[in-house]
């Protein structure tokens, strides 16, 4: 029997992986010199686009004196206010 009392959780989860967070210090390395696409928004004060190329990047991970380099895309930049922006890379898989 099942406790009608809880509502339902949303399953909006969608990663895969587990993740954990920690202080590691990281360069991105911007491997894709250019990306073409089309313009979907344009204003005065910027554009949105759309490109079916991915945005390649190399990220470089600094942990305790230790130095790794994982490729991967940029698959999501979101503007968390003036002066943060957040990044995600999709680590590309050998």
């Amino acid at each position: 029997m099942t406790d009608q009392t809880q509502p339902p959780q949303p399953s909006g989860e969608r990663r895969k992986a587990a993740r954990r967070s920690d202080d590691i210090l990281l360069e991105v390395a911007l491997d894709t010199r250019s990306i073409a696409g089309r313009a979907e928004q344009i204003s005065a004060d910027g554009v949105f686009f759309f490109a079916h190329d991915p945005l390649r990047v190399t990220i470089k991970l600094v942990q305790d004196g230790h130095e790794q380099s994982y490729p991967g895309r940029l698959v999501r930049v979101e503007r968390l206010s003036e002066h943060t922006t957040g990044f995600a890379v999709e680590f590309e898989r050998s």
